[in-house]
């Protein structure tokens, strides 16, 4: 989620148009440095940060992004809110000096502590109201309308009209309502940030399961070293109960770890040598070595991290047209304030107008409809990240809210993804020994299947040469000069093969059972077939019955014989499945689908249904597990489960629920407030707690979210 951050954030980056270096971010509230970046030297290192403001933040409170962010408000808030009491309380003495005019002694300390309050006020103005007032102009020259403008215009016009009072003896002195408004503004500020410090906290318990040191051995020594210094080749000892600190190979040992942070499933996994172990996750009862296999970018934990950066940088359309609405929005508030102004001038003279003009400003300022989207998505986000749902940007989330079609693919996604093979028939004696070697060329998880069969059956392999995998096919290869083929009828028909009858009478007893008949050919002819069997996931009928409640339309789009698909309408009552597809072919079906004005989703494995991912509107790949940038997806799962479809589903319903409601908020809100205003009945004080108010309750519906 993209917070805008001339609208929410301490205005503290440089005013330069692009960046100089798309890849430098500041150390301290990591947005892209535009301009030349400063460097401050932080624990031993020097660091890149955007701006003066930055660095003192983390030297202030020594926390980054957000938390240090929300620290400094409210040291801010704290500062300003002693000093502008001070104000208040010194104001209200003024107030009742007019009772007593002709009391010189009290008109001579009147006139004191005039002095004394712009002496308190002006601070408050420096330290709250300088960052609000540069972050209303745009290089430097000219307003940048946001809602800083419409702070800095109020707060400013009556700081600046009690110093001309206070320098001239008039009497129109209201350094009280200046400083209360900044103040009141900061502590918003400060809900603000800290509710996103909040929404954020996923991620920062990301960070800390990382270990900051490892065991690695070099030259047959033990030392222990900081993580970022470990390379691509390094041997690390891995105790047991201690975190993983990078992705690499077991070489020695075995044991259980926890990859509960990745993939969302409790049970620990059994790791020995040849497993690969995952930055993150935790060793539970085993001693391992372990060969670093990748570069520090590149381990999971460093890839989840980036991809829920990247995550929180976009930006949904509906966010997009609160920003839009906000930005003509601004205008016509100003437009508005000069009109009152006018009026109430003519009316009533300058100090009411000015009173007026600026309650219209503060009761009209949209934070609140500013924050309402961004917030909402972000912690939605959030929550999907906690269920193992990588949702790959606030966009996505959002038109998941809309789906009213959804397709599965069958094998893998409603079926169990190793399917078992439940018999085998061959006319030649090195028949399955062909088609094991043959298959270990393949990714699809019936081949997985195949080679986990004929282990025992096959213990030396053939030699494959011009290896190709026949999309929605089969694959096919040359051993000892001769061309095999393993693949389903189609293929078959293909290369035209003869298929023997006892091999057909096969195929039928396959294809009643509900199985998925594979044939392996020898140049074009047929000389065995296997026969796989597949078991429905027990989740499938509780999800379908999930997706119906929830009136979203359920098909199934398979590559398999109808025979299957009878027993998938049987078992999970889904009447629109289409079988014995080419992908190509479910292509269209999606195609016909989003003309009907229908969001569609396209659930698969994210490998063979890769083309039908990206043609869906939103596509979800199921048991991505360590594989967190499948291209096609625009959702991956990090486990084979199918409940996190429907919850996806839910969260996304419930921050689109969230953010209307927001939205009705803000609008119904600005239209009564600016209408009170503008009829001189709203203290600029009381506008200014209005607004805060109202971003309070805006915070607070937005965090309903984590209850879904």
């Amino acid at each position: 989620m993209e917070v805008n951050k001339s609208k929410l954030k301490p205005q503290i980056s440089c005013a330069c148009d692009t960046p100089i270096d798309a890849n430098a971010e500041c150390y301290q509230c990591g947005i892209p440095i535009t301009g030349k970046p400063l460097k401050f030297e932080v624990e031993g290192q020097q660091r890149d940060f955007c701006c003066f403001g930055c660095y003192l933040i983390n030297k202030v409170t020594g926390l980054r992004g957000e938390e240090g962010t929300a620290q400094a408000f409210l040291g801010k808030f704290g500062i300003g809110y002693f000093l502008a009491m001070l104000v208040f309380m010194l104001s209200t003495y003024l107030y009742g000096a007019h009772f007593t005019p002709d009391d010189k002694e009290a008109q001579i300390f009147t006139g004191f502590v005039k002095y004394i309050i712009l002496i308190l006020a002006t601070p408050v103005m420096i330290i709250l109201g300088f960052p609000i007032l540069r972050n209303s102009f745009s290089k430097g020259n000219w307003l940048n309308f946001n809602t800083d403008t419409l702070i800095a215009i109020g707060a400013f016009s009556a700081y600046f009209l009690s110093v001309y009072s206070v320098l001239t003896g008039k009497s129109a002195i209201y350094f009280e309502t200046a400083t209360m408004i900044l103040v009141l503004v900061t502590f918003g500020r400060y809900l603000e940030t800290s509710s996103r410090v909040k929404a954020s906290n996923f991620m920062k318990e990301l960070m800390k399961l990382s270990p900051e040191t490892a065991i690695v051995i070099r030259d047959g020594k033990e030392m222990e070293i900081p993580k970022e210094e470990i390379k691509v080749g390094d041997i690390i000892k891995i105790l047991p109960g201690s975190k993983i600190p990078a992705d690499g190979i077991v070489i020695e040992g075995q044991g259980h770890v926890d990859e509960s942070m990745l993939t969302g499933e409790t049970k620990p996994v059994l790791k020995k040598v040849g497993s690969e172990l995952f930055s993150g996750t935790t060793n539970i009862d085993g001693s391992f070595k372990i060969k670093v296999n990748k570069p520090e970018k590149d381990w999971t934990l460093n890839r989840f991290i980036q991809i829920m950066k990247e995550i929180r940088n976009s930006k949904a359309p509906i966010n997009r047209i609160t920003d839009t609405i906000a930005a003509y929005f601004i205008p016509v508030v100003i437009t508005l304030a000069i009109g009152t102004f006018i009026y109430w001038y003519k009316e009533a003279g300058f100090e009411k107008a000015l009173i007026t003009s600026m309650s219209v400003l503060l009761i009209s300022c949209p934070c609140a409809f500013s924050i309402g989207a961004p917030l909402a998505l972000w912690i939605g986000l959030g929550q999907a990240m906690k269920e193992g749902i990588i949702i790959k940007g606030a966009d996505v989330l959002e038109k998941l809210s809309s789906v009213k079609t959804i397709f599965f693919d069958k094998t893998g996604t409603i079926t169990e993804k190793f399917m078992v093979v439940s018999k085998t028939k061959f006319l030649k004696e090195d028949g399955l020994c062909y088609a094991c070697s043959l298959e270990k060329h393949s990714e699809h998880p019936i081949a997985k299947s195949f080679i986990f069969y004929c282990q025992s059956e096959c213990p030396e392999d053939h030699k494959v040469e011009n290896f190709k995998a026949l999309f929605g096919l089969g694959v096919e290869g040359e051993i000892e000069g001769k061309k095999v083929y393993v693949g389903n009828k189609n293929l078959m028909k293909k290369i035209n093969a003869n298929i023997p009858d006892e091999i057909l009478k096969e195929e039928k007893e396959a294809e009643e059972n509900g199985e998925i008949p594979v044939f392996v050919a020898e140049e074009n002819k047929v000389i065995g077939i296997i026969r796989f069997a597949q078991k429905i996931k027990e989740e499938a009928p509780l999800v379908m019955k999930a997706l119906k409640k929830l009136k979203i339309k359920v098909g199934v789009l398979t590559g398999d014989t109808p025979y299957f698909a009878k027993v998938l309408k049987q078992k999970l009552g889904i009447d629109n499945i289409k079988a014995e597809l080419m992908p190509e072919e479910k292509l269209k079906i999606i195609e016909e689908e989003k003309k009907k004005s229908k969001t569609v989703a396209m659930v698969g494995d994210g490998l063979n249904d890769a083309p039908a991912l990206a043609k869906a509107d939103i596509g979800i790949a199921m048991g991505c597990g360590t594989d967190l940038t499948r291209e096609s997806a625009n959702i991956s799962l990090l486990s084979d489960d199918l409940r996190k479809i429907p919850l996806m589903m839910l969260l996304a319903r419930k921050v689109k629920k969230v953010i209307y409601t927001n939205i009705f908020w803000a609008t119904i809100y600005n239209i009564i407030g600016i209408g009170i205003a503008i009829t001189g009945h709203l203290n600029p004080i009381f506008a200014a707690l209005a607004m805060v108010l109202s971003s309070a309750f805006v915070i607070a519906n937005s965090v309903r979210v984590q209850n879904w």
